[in-house]
């Protein structure tokens, strides 16, 4: 899982699918919005809860609640965790496939943070099983969804195996086009591999790596690559 990614406890993915209708209403929305901007009170941007209660609740449970994982909530936890590892495990063995996202004690810890932040929500002393359950089901159905379904193919850092076996092949190629010290129009080799139906998004990325471990070079007001190794 990429480095920043990783960082995250949960992965959501917002398609944007163009849809003709919705289109209309949304810009007829944003629209209305900025036309009205000054007509609206503060009544009308109140909704069940105020504005100003809400940044008084929020600093409050910051500051004065900091619930940790009731001893039963844990041992389910450790439990789920450790059957996720072995789902994942069998998962990779009947498919022949890495998974995009591994099930490390990195995510062990997203989910702990979640449990922990639901139990804050209700400003609770300790996050129950309960939490632990929310926060396992929040896991799935964002992240790991994603990631087993393929939706984050194509996003900054996620590959598939069909993906990398391709950027392997794309490099392979380049390599055997110009030997080391040789240079070739960067415009002639991204040509030549679209003639063979690889995706000039593809064909940029394994230029962008190999430019990145020091491979490869412009040169000629980067109209041409130069192999250095």
């Amino acid at each position: 899982m990429p480095t920043i990614l990783s960082r995250f406890d949960m992965i959501f993915i917002i398609k944007d699918e163009h849809d003709q209708q919705r289109d209309t209403r949304l810009a007829k929305h944003v629209m209305n919005l900025h036309m009205n901007a000054y007509q609206m009170n503060e009544k009308d941007q109140e909704g069940e809860l105020s504005l100003n209660f809400l940044k008084k609740f929020i600093q409050y449970a910051r500051s004065s609640c900091g619930p940790r994982i009731s001893d039963k909530a844990a041992e389910k936890l450790m439990n789920r965790y450790v059957l996720m590892r072995s789902g994942t495990r069998e998962h990779e063995r009947d498919t022949d496939k890495k998974t995009s996202i591994p099930i490390t004690v990195r995510q062990l810890e997203a989910i702990v943070r979640i449990s922990e932040s639901l139990a804050k929500m209700r400003l609770k002393p300790f996050a129950n099983e309960t939490d632990i359950d929310e926060a396992l089901r929040l896991f799935q159905v964002s992240t790991l969804d994603a990631a087993r379904t393929g939706n984050l193919a194509g996003a900054e850092g996620f590959t598939t195996q069909e993906d990398r076996e391709e950027l392997n092949r794309i490099e392979k190629q380049l390599k055997r086009r110009f030997a080391i010290g040789s240079q070739v129009s960067e415009h002639c080799i991204i040509q030549d591999f679209l003639r063979q139906k690889y995706p000039e998004r593809s064909i940029y990325k394994v230029i962008h790596l190999m430019m990145r471990r020091g491979e490869i070079q412009y040169r000629m007001q980067r109209k041409m690559l130069y192999r250095i190794k």
